[in-house]
């Protein structure tokens, strides 16, 4: 980003860029995602446009910080609730949260995360990696008695479990199979983790 924000005014003209940005991307693709669109998307000229981004590439990249944010709070509002719960119910919780959360506004950042492959969703991946790693650290902490003394090495297990759950989520998303419907992925996701770690 060139140019912080700092008055409301433009603080609302930021987020509204980002908004177009995320809009044009759903209804016209990533390649098809110009400059020029996004202006017109939010009605504006493209100097004020470059006053805040230098470029499209920085415009997606503040499409997926947003899409990560949100979804790292689903996470930690997940984690953070008080009621009991079994690891098989906060898993399938939290992803029919995170469903929630790119189904909404006629899924817009569903039809985003379609274009994963296209973008750079590493570091994004990287963040919510960690962030499920350890809040699914704290919760086995919590529960020393339930943990099976033949899980073997248990950040190994955490690893292969978190990357399995975002790379198949990401690959679903982008390519739904006919022979899975959403549910069923998310207890199958659900009865593997509680499988494997407790």
């Amino acid at each position: 980003m060139r140019k912080i924000p700092k008055q409301e005014r433009s603080r609302l003209l930021v987020e509204s860029i980002i908004d177009a940005t995320a809009i044009v991307i759903a209804k016209h693709g990533l390649a098809a995602a110009t400059t020029a669109r996004i202006t017109d998307e939010v009605g504006i000229s493209i100097g004020s446009l470059y006053q805040y981004f230098d470029n499209k590439e920085d415009l997606y990249e503040a499409v997926l910080e947003r899409i990560v944010e949100k979804l790292i709070t689903l996470v930690e509002k997940q984690s953070l609730t008080k009621e009991p719960f079994t690891l098989s119910v906060w898993v399938t919780t939290l992803l029919n949260d995170v469903w929630d959360f790119l189904e909404a506004d006629n899924g817009l950042y569903l039809q985003v995360v379609r274009n994963w492959s296209q973008l750079d969703f590493v570091s994004g991946m990287d963040v919510l990696e960690q962030k499920m790693l350890s809040v699914l650290s704290v919760y086995l902490l919590q529960q020393p008695t339930r943990i099976s003394p033949n899980t073997g090495d248990l950040p190994a297990r955490l690893y292969i479990l978190t990357n399995s759950i975002l790379f198949t989520l990401l690959r679903y998303i982008s390519k739904p199979s006919p022979l899975v419907s959403r549910q069923t992925l998310i207890a199958e996701f659900a009865n593997m983790v509680e499988r494997s770690l407790l």
